[in-house]
């Protein structure tokens, strides 16, 4: 199973230390961890920082070939503040993953052919030449699966990057605070889940949407069917990453088994151990390695 993500690769700065971090990263270490392989679309800086990421980035063994270095733009990097678990963010702006090119790296990619998965979210776009690297990628290259994680961050959407990821994907994510942001963007009017969903799926031609909500579990909208799951009870160290962590999880299990739902169950445990530890990679308990054998 093969992954190729596109986004940002930072440093989250969490309580004085610095996590390797970014979603798209976080996704591919934690769909290597499920037992697929991943390739990765970014940029650092030819920096301390920069260096050091790729260092851990092969350590999780992630293919970086696609990784621009570039001297004299820094590696990106985010003050994480956490509320009983919970975080928000400071990201800074003007970084190596604002500037992705393929230029030299995209002949390469079109031999790796094919990868299954195609992963992205948004805020790499913020700038306009990833967004343009992005929109190239898409049309260059073909991928049964492009989900797309929403991952909003302030000051760094809008309307049209939303509209513009969803006609490219086929399943969508998203938690259930940006179900109310994205309705009133788009649609102009508060939705409650389902008939959000019912609008995204009539209006993009998505063929599943999945909803996350914490510790109240997740809601999987397909086959023009809503269902709600459970969540799994944990006491938050650290939310930072587990999202990230549960889209994975779905991914490659929804590749294997065709099942949207037993694919989200799973990804809640997922979701639910990594949201209980610090950092947003962590080692895997066995018994959460026995549960993904």
């Amino acid at each position: 199973m093969t992954a190729l993500v596109f986004g940002e690769i930072l440093w989250d700065i969490i309580n004085g230390k610095e996590y390797l971090g970014g979603a798209p990263l976080n996704f591919a270490a934690h769909f290597t961890k499920c037992g697929g392989k991943a390739s990765i679309v970014s940029a650092v800086g030819d920096d301390n920082r920069g260096w050091r990421a790729i260092e851990q980035i092969t350590k999780l063994g992630i293919t970086h070939r696609a990784v621009n270095i570039y001297a004299g733009i820094p590696t990106g990097i985010v003050d994480v503040m956490l509320n009983a678990g919970e975080p928000t963010y400071h990201i800074e702006e003007n970084v190596a993953y604002d500037f992705i090119n393929l230029d030299e790296s995209l002949p390469k990619l079109l031999k790796e052919q094919p990868f299954e998965v195609f992963y992205f979210g948004t805020l790499a776009q913020r700038a306009s030449k990833s967004r343009d690297t992005l929109n190239q990628l898409l049309k260059a290259m073909p991928f049964r699966h492009i989900f797309y994680d929403v991952n909003l961050r302030k000051d760094s959407y809008t309307a049209e990057i939303i509209r513009n990821g969803l006609k490219r994907c086929t399943i969508f994510k998203l938690n259930i605070e940006e179900v109310t942001v994205i309705s009133n963007l788009l649609f102009k009017t508060s939705l409650a889940p389902e008939t959000f969903c019912r609008y995204i799926v009539d209006e993009f031609e998505i063929s599943i949407v999945i909803i996350t909500a914490a510790d109240q579990g997740c809601h999987v909208y397909t086959d023009h069917t809503l269902a709600s799951l459970s969540g799994i009870p944990v006491k938050v160290v650290d939310a930072v990453g587990a999202g990230d962590a549960f889209s994975a999880a779905f991914m490659f299990h929804y590749c294997h088994s065709k099942n949207a739902i037993d694919a989200a169950r799973l990804a809640n445990k997922v979701g639910s151990y990594v949201a209980g530890v610090a950092g947003p990679i962590p080692e895997y308990s066995e018994d959460l390695k026995r549960s993904l054998a």
